[in-house]
């Protein structure tokens, strides 16, 4: 984030520095060769909420689809555990939105509605509701790509990503602008 705030002179230098770090969760869950590409790609992934890029800081580019980013990197059955663990702890308000959400994911049929909006104060438990929702989704073995308007709204929900990102959205919109989603990647599928 001190990137997108220009607040640091040398990006290179400071990627150097800080690579093991940046780079451990990466080389843990996959290898020491491979790591560091899939850090980068995550970094390049925060950096479109800023309208930069690997390349515009001078940074190593990669090559790597964000569906391979996004693979099913969880275990169904702790996926399950959370879901029910999460569940207990709803209230009934919670509970309900829940179940309707649920239904609307599971329930094909036409006159089911698919687009829902909650809203509520800070603290009300909106991000408990999606944790319930994505380990729940995950616990059945499906996919979903949870995605946000921000950066930092991203970060708050499991395996989050901004919609611009996503749905390749134009940073700099205009009345043409359209968005860049291509067919047969796992975002178009989802």
């Amino acid at each position: 984030m001190i990137c997108g705030f220009g607040e640091v002179e040398d990006v290179p230098d400071l990627w150097v520095q800080h690579q093991v770090s940046l780079c451990e969760d990466f080389v843990h869950r996959y290898s020491e060769q491979t790591g560091p590409h899939y850090a980068l790609a995550d970094i390049e992934e925060l950096l479109t909420s800023y309208n930069l890029s690997l390349q515009k800081l001078h940074l190593p580019t990669v090559d790597l689809p964000a569906s391979v980013l996004e693979g099913a990197n969880f275990d169904v059955v702790e996926e399950q555990a959370k879901a029910n663990s999460y569940t207990m702890q709803l209230n009934s308000e919670q509970r309900n939105v829940v179940e309707i959400l649920l239904s609307a994911v599971y329930n094909n049929a036409a006159d089911t509605s698919k687009c829902y909006f909650l809203d509520g104060p800070a603290g009300t438990g909106k991000t408990f509701v999606y944790s319930t929702l994505l380990h729940t989704i995950h616990g059945r073995g499906d996919d979903v790509i949870p995605v946000a308007s921000t950066g930092i709204a991203a970060t708050l929900l499991i395996g989050g990503r901004t919609a611009h990102s996503v749905f390749k959205i134009p940073i700099d919109l205009n009345a043409t602008s359209t968005y860049n989603l291509k067919p047969n990647t796992k975002e178009a599928d989802v």
